[in-house]
């Protein structure tokens, strides 16, 4: 096969576009390295309106601890108030309980509703109690602090065991029957046991969280 021969001029050619090339690209990379954003190629900060009323300033991260009730349904209501020595005649009445031809002051509040409802811890502790009573039914005992214990009566099945360590809304019971009265199926006989007395309930959840829970 013959071969033929390049022109003169081909290979000087073809490397002086590989120069050419070499020092475009070259003159690129630097422009890419050296680059520095002009006013226009920066974002713009976002625009805070500090126009507002202190009223509607709201922290999403703000968490507020509380005491929570002993049952989470809308349709439970206080049937019997705790008896306040303190309190008017007319509340003190009220805060009776008449059984077996006998008045007592009640010593907790007792809470019913027209259909069963979930008993929750008020608090975080530990179950120390459960026990069974002719009168009182189902009763849960749960230790909070040092300072503090709630004993939940009138219960029907108990979801917790002794020992058990309960977080604050935990289910611990369903409500269950009072036999104090003659008209109450669901009922919850809740009692606070604070600083070695027993304290109304109504009153107790309306305390300071952390003072409490760091009695």
């Amino acid at each position: 096969m013959k071969r033929r021969k390049l022109r003169g001029y081909v290979i000087p050619t073809i490397c002086l576009i590989l120069i050419c090339t070499i020092i475009f690209s070259s003159y690129k990379m630097y422009e890419i390295l050296s680059y520095k954003p002009v006013e226009e190629d920066i974002q713009s900060e976002p625009v805070i309106n500090n126009n507002y009323d202190n009223d509607e300033i709201v922290n999403a991260t703000t968490t507020s601890n509380s005491i929570i009730r002993p049952y989470t349904s809308d349709s439970v209501t206080a049937t019997i108030p705790f008896y306040n020595r303190e309190g008017t005649e007319e509340e003190q009445t009220a805060a009776l309980i008449y059984y077996e031809g006998i008045y007592m002051q009640n010593t907790g509040v007792l809470y019913t509703a027209n259909e069963a409802f979930d008993c929750v811890a008020v608090l975080d502790g530990v179950v120390k109690n459960i026990k069974e009573d002719s009168i009182m039914g189902n009763i849960v005992e749960i230790e909070h602090t040092n300072s503090l214990t709630t004993i939940y009566q009138n219960l029907g099945e108990v979801k917790v065991t002794i020992g058990a360590s309960v977080k604050q809304g935990d289910v611990i019971a369903v409500s269950g029957n009072n036999t104090l009265t003659s008209d109450n199926s669901n009922a919850l006989h809740f009692e606070v046991f604070y600083k070695g007395e027993l304290i109304n309930p109504e009153e107790f959840y309306l305390y300071d969280y952390e003072e409490v829970i760091n009695e």
